[in-house]
């Protein structure tokens, strides 16, 4: 009987242990509680039957293991998952001040600039691509401007020129008077 008792044992613990290692290997999405308190159960397991079967009672020493193991398990998880939530709460806190400061900078920024006291960089920069633009084009209309009044006055020249040379055919056909 004393070997079977040997075998129940062992085959429960073994059961416990597969069964504690396909479980937090199958949810990755458990809390470090949950966690926690199968691993501390499956090793306080062991250990309480290990302990147990040296006082000749591994039965009670595996359930008053695996109890403590829960209990210890989950709360060291617990701990983790409440260390996670502090931090993920101050990440969020600090992100949502970020915001609010950029956005407080950002109204102060605009209402600087509306009232004409300050300017950044890139509306600089885009004023004076602007101006550069337009002088540019007056440059261009000037030029324009020059060459068409030269071309006028070359046209108005050689007018004059046709008409002089004309008279001076028309008087010569008619015999220098």
């Amino acid at each position: 009987m004393n070997m079977h008792r040997r075998f129940t044992t062992l085959g429960a613990g073994s059961a416990l242990l597969l069964s504690a290692l396909f479980n937090s290997g199958c949810t990755t999405d458990g809390s470090n509680t949950e966690r926690g308190a199968v691993g501390g159960a499956v090793a306080g397991a062991i250990i309480g039957g290990i302990i147990g079967h040296q006082s000749g009672e591994t039965e009670k020493g595996m359930a008053a293991g695996a109890a403590t193991g829960a209990i210890i398990g989950g709360v060291a998880g617990n701990r983790q998952d409440r260390r996670i939530s502090e931090i993920q709460y101050e990440r969020r806190v600090a992100e949502e001040a970020l915001a609010k400061e950029r956005a407080q900078e950002e109204a102060r920024r605009q209402r600087l600039i509306s009232q004409g006291k300050t300017a950044e960089d890139s509306e600089i920069l885009a004023a004076r691509q602007r101006a550069e633009a337009a002088e540019a084009e007056v440059a261009r209309l000037k030029a324009e401007e020059e060459a068409a009044l030269r071309k006028a006055k070359q046209l108005e020249e050689y007018r004059a020129r046709e008409a002089a040379a004309k008279a001076e055919a028309e008087r010569i056909r008619t015999g220098g008077q």
